[in-house]
C-alpha cells in the first residue's frame, strides 16, 4: 500500500492537499479507528467467552492470539 492509498482510505473526500495537515488527520483517524475496533472486537470476544468459549478456542477459530483476545475482552480499569 502506498501513501496515497492510505490517505484515501483514512480521509476519503476530506483530503485538503496540505500534506502536513492530511498526514496529521490521517494519523488521528487511524488511532480513532484502532480504539473503536478494539472496543467492538472486545465486545464480540467477551460475548464468545460468555457463550463458553475459551481463549484458546477463540484463537483457533479467529486467528486472534489468545493473549490478545483476553486483553481485548477485559476493558482497562480507569482510575
Amino acid at each position: 500500500m502506498n501513501l496515497n492509498d492510505a490517505l484515501d482510505a483514512l480521509l476519503a473526500d476530506r483530503r485538503t492537499g496540505d500534506r502536513t495537515a492530511d498526514l496529521a488527520e490521517a494519523a488521528k483517524e487511524a488511532m480513532e479507528r484502532r480504539i473503536r475496533n478494539t472496543q467492538h472486537g472486545g465486545a464480540v470476544i467477551a460475548a464468545m467467552v460468555e457463550d463458553g468459549m475459551s481463549y484458546r478456542e477463540i484463537e483457533r477459530v479467529t486467528g486472534i492470539p489468545s493473549s490478545t483476545a483476553q486483553r481485548w475482552a477485559v476493558p482497562p480499569k480507569r482510575e
